[in-house]
């Protein structure tokens, strides 16, 4: 069973059985699973032999779903160091302060990210190694990608004396395997492999550290999920569009494939034309997605009426609730293209990775989130922790394989969060009499953005810090195209209305990942209080959804 062991033994298990088979696809390329290994293996080399990297020692990855990503993933797992992923476009600061909170040892980012800031990244320059998106497309394609890449970098940052050479940066492909051998981490399942961050089950930002064991338990439970025999697995396809630094694309889209011997397709950035393209390139037969991701390829002609969804054999929706229109339309989709895919909605968190309970086509519920996977038990309890009957409502709260170690360097957020092994997870719904997990809304204020989670406290801790600003309140409000976006209510000491709002919006963009950034301000005199004194979040959600006819 592969949750005894690590997961870059589990990928080299699958490499070994299935040497020739496809393991990644992208822009192009097609990269076997024995040309992924040797790959691993000599970035290993590279990480272990010629920049120290030791076991625990920890490793930012800030890339798009690139091959190198995947690569470095297992090359650092190898090892038995630990992977941080975050955000590609993280600002320099947020990086900075997560490098310092978590000693990492160095940081594998994104080129354009550094592009954009590059002089505030000289101060790390000696931990930073560049990774390029270019390095594996196709030759044609590549040519491309340099001079356009070459035009954009050149008008933001001047003249230069060729592409990307900024003093003192190092880039991965300059670095070369000298094939001398690396020693293989043994497993430990106490052992925190991934550090992915998060809003926690009470919505304030924390790292959460996860073991080999947590990811393998996921990935071995695939057949359930798939609806297949095991043996099955090998052959299928999964389309890898969500990102690598959400547990629901790192371990569902890429790890939960490949150490079953399917594969990964990766596509960098999410585009409707883009989805297609590559469907009629390597026929996939899965997804996982937000959505956003749905709705937006149901309103592409060239999607909905493909001849290649005949291949597809199952969609996963997660990362936000999904509306129940939405699992109509696109099933209604499938059925006037001739396929059997159908879309199915499924419930996790980052505390425990990824999909913990789901609907399949062999228990299938509307409505529902599905019924808990194989190994996964989960309980519905009130406020004194006492499980109610079924059909009740009260907090979700579950045990599985896939609960990870603890919040990093928090034991008492730990010890709130995972009680007597269960996961709770600040979510309120209720188990019917069949199993059937029905979620109602959240407890934790953490809003799902187009299905990435923003933290409204930051946003606001943020705002504050503006000198012209005495406080600061943000809420979710539905949005079109990114299903919620936050609102903020702002008490101003002095301004011109029309200069702050430009004021605050300039800060956010500088300073907070795109989806952070609210989409509405509005001003107020004051904020309403609790007996306590604090901020009134439910009243002024109360208001707004009140004032949009939502209540």
């Amino acid at each position: 069973m592969m949750t005894e062991m690590t997961m870059y033994a589990a990928l080299k298990e699958a490499a070994n059985r299935c040497p020739h088979d496809l393991a990644i696809f992208y822009e192009g390329t097609r990269i076997s699973f024995k040309t992924l290994l040797k790959r691993i293996d000599q970035t290993a080399d590279i990480l272990y032999n010629q920049l120290g990297v030791r076991e625990n020692d920890v490793i930012v990855i800030a890339q798009p779903n690139i091959p190198e990503t995947i690569v470095l993933f297992y090359a650092i797992n190898k090892i038995g160091a630990c992977s941080n992923l975050i955000h590609p476009f993280t600002p320099f600061n947020q990086v900075k302060s997560i490098m310092d909170k978590t000693h990492t040892k160095y940081a594998f980012l994104f080129e354009q990210r550094i592009a954009k800031e590059v002089e505030r990244y000289r101060e790390i320059a000696d931990q930073v190694f560049v990774t390029r998106i270019e390095d594996d497309l196709p030759a044609f394609k590549k040519m491309i990608y340099h001079t356009f890449m070459n035009f954009r970098i050149r008008k933001k940052l001047g003249k230069l004396p060729a592409r990307f050479k900024f003093d003192g940066f190092k880039y991965t492909y300059q670095l070369k395997s000298k094939n001398q051998p690396v020693p293989e981490a043994s497993f430990d399942s106490k052992r925190c492999s991934v550090l992915l961050h998060s809003g926690s089950t009470t919505g304030k930002p924390k790292t959460i550290c996860l073991s080999d064991n947590a990811f393998n338990f996921i990935a071995y439970h695939s057949d359930s999920f798939m609806a297949l025999p095991r043996e099955q697995l090998r052959g299928h396809k999964m389309l890898s569009i969500l990102p690598s630094f959400h547990g629901f694309g790192l371990c569902m889209t890429m790890h939960a494939p490949l150490v079953n011997a399917f594969s990964s397709i990766l596509i960098p950035k999410f585009k409707p034309d883009k989805v297609v393209k590559v469907m009629n390139q390597t026929k996939f037969t899965c997804v996982c997605g937000v959505p956003t991701i749905y709705e937006k390829l149901l309103k592409e002609p060239t999607f909905v009426n493909n001849k290649n969804l005949k291949h597809l054999h199952c969609c996963f929706c997660g990362g936000d609730s999904m509306p129940a229109t939405l699992e109509e339309d696109f099933n209604k989709a499938m059925e006037k293209a001739g396929s059997k895919c159908r879309l199915f909605q499924g419930y996790g968190l980052t505390e425990a990775i990824a999909v913990n309970c789901v609907n399949t086509f062999d228990a299938h519920r509307s409505g529902s989130l599905g019924k808990a996977m194989p190994e996964s038990t989960f309980k519905v309890v009130d406020e004194n922790n006492q499980e109610v009957k079924p059909g009740e409502i009260g907090e979700i709260i579950f045990k599985s394989g896939a609960i990870m170690l603890g919040y990093y360097q928090d034991e008492e957020g730990t010890n709130d969060c995972i009680v007597d092994g269960y996961l709770h997870t600040g979510d309120l719904g209720y188990i019917d009499a069949d199993g059937f997990i029905f979620f109602k809304q959240r407890k934790k204020r953490v809003v799902k953005v187009s299905g990435v989670a923003v933290f409204p406290s930051e946003v606001e801790q943020l705002i504050e810090s503006m000198p012209e600003v005495s406080a600061c309140a943000a809420i979710h409000i539905p949005d079109k195209k990114l299903i919620n976006a936050l609102k903020v209510f702002v008490v101003a000491k002095y301004f011109d209305e029309t200069a702050m709002k430009d004021k605050i919006l300039e800060t956010c963009r500088k300073y907070l990942i795109r989806w952070s950034v609210p989409t509405e301000i509005e001003f107020r005199k004051e904020l309403p209080l609790t007996m306590l004194g604090k901020v009134d979040f439910r009243k002024l959600q109360e208001e707004e959804d009140k004032k949009r006819g939502l209540l």
